[in-house]
């Protein structure tokens, strides 16, 4: 008998910028008080007033995933117009930084700006974060230690954040390495059991690096509020047809990573300085250059990896339904680049970085207005 097939959940992280200067703008009290009823469940704040972040319905087709992603989008570009500002999914915002602080006024955000200082204030950063459904707390951490090896790959394809604080990085992802601050960040550790990840927790709190264990920000962590894992290495996309794709690619990854521990297919422990350098390079390049495979220390094109873990998963995908949509998604990013490519081209060679937010804020809004299937997935 065929398992059911998990849902998924989808958080996105958005800017609101000033839509003729592409200046950051702190006003996402402003934007939410413009917002329905029924919207304001699915919005929160974030660390700073110039961030808003979304967070889906529980959802169990892709079609489901795009619905609620398109909804959100298109009811926050019409309040964020409301306001003078506009809606942007960008991992970072590319022109120099505002010289005022922006720190949203609640007690954990307070209690996070006091304590890492500059770390904090340099968190003008957007992501996006992908919950898959898994009850089995015992089987969560075996899967996070399957995973691992396709973090690397998952960076590369969400890369979008090529610019921060008026100069071009050089980076597919800047987001990443601002990120990598932050104590409780990057890849998690291999764990010999759940008796090791807990005592890893237990470990954390009692030195003082975190108060509980949702302050773990791991590139895949294990919520302690909703039975899920979470994936949150990924920039924000550009286009929601990317998220879409991301979030059908990590529910197949978690599920083949289900499939293996289930029928103790073990992977060897990937080492973490390994993995920390793959994860680096594939926020240096993108899909533009060779990728390190953390699981065999080798490098391969990225062609050559993508064809492995579309392989890799390709039995989930089609028993989700998901097949097409992934594939049509990394087929487009491996073609026409990703999100961070795509802000590069629009800045073109005058190096007008308002170009770049200019584009943002048309591709973030584009596909919101009509819902259209894609027949992707099934329940």
């Amino acid at each position: 008998m065929r398992k059911p097939i998990p849902s998924v959940g989808v958080e996105e992280e958005y800017q609101l910028v000033d839509p003729g200067t592409g200046q950051l703008l702190p006003n996402c009290k402003e934007v939410m008080r413009r917002l329905g009823d029924d919207t304001k469940a699915d919005i929160q704040h974030e660390l700073h007033l110039t961030q808003i972040e979304m967070a889906s319905a529980v959802c169990y087709t892709l079609d489901e995933v795009r619905d609620s992603l398109k909804r959100v989008r298109r009811q926050l570009v019409e309040a964020a117009k409301q306001t003078g500002a506009a809606l942007v999914a960008a991992g970072t915002n590319p022109l120099i930084l505002p010289d005022t602080e922006s720190f949203t006024p609640k007690q954990r955000y307070r209690a996070m700006h006091e304590r890492f200082q500059q770390v904090a204030r340099d968190m003008l950063i957007f992501g996006c974060h992908v919950h898959v459904e898994m009850h089995d707390r015992s089987l969560r951490f075996q899967v996070m230690n399957q995973a691992r090896r396709w973090l690397p790959i998952l960076q590369a394809l969400s890369a979008n954040s090529p610019f921060w604080d008026g100069e071009d990085t050089g980076y597919a992802s800047y987001r990443r390495e601002l990120w990598a601050q932050w104590p409780m960040a990057g890849p998690p550790p291999h764990f010999d059991s759940l008796e090791d990840y807990e005592a890893c927790v237990d470990d954390l709190i009692r030195c003082g690096a975190i108060e509980d264990e949702s302050f773990i920000y791991w590139d895949i962590r294990l919520p302690t509020k909703v039975p899920t894992i979470e994936f949150r290495g990924a920039d924000v996309m550009l286009s929601l047809e990317e998220t879409v794709g991301y979030t059908g690619l990590v529910r197949a990854i978690v599920m083949q990573a289900t499939k293996e521990v289930e029928a103790n297919q073990i992977n060897k422990p990937i080492r973490a300085n390994v993995l920390t350098y793959a994860t680096w390079h594939a926020a240096r390049y993108g899909v533009s250059k060779d990728m390190v495979d953390p699981l065999t220390c080798e490098k391969k094109s990225t062609e050559e990896l993508v064809a492995e873990l579309l392989g890799y998963v390709r039995q989930s995908l089609e028993e989700s339904g998901d097949l097409e949509c992934v594939a049509e998604y990394v087929k487009r990013v491996l073609a026409g680049g990703t999100g961070a490519d795509r802000q590069r081209a629009a800045v073109g060679s005058d190096a007008n970085l308002i170009d770049a937010v200019q584009h943002a804020i048309v591709e973030t809004a584009q596909n919101t207005v009509a819902t259209v299937a894609k027949n992707c997935g099934h329940r």
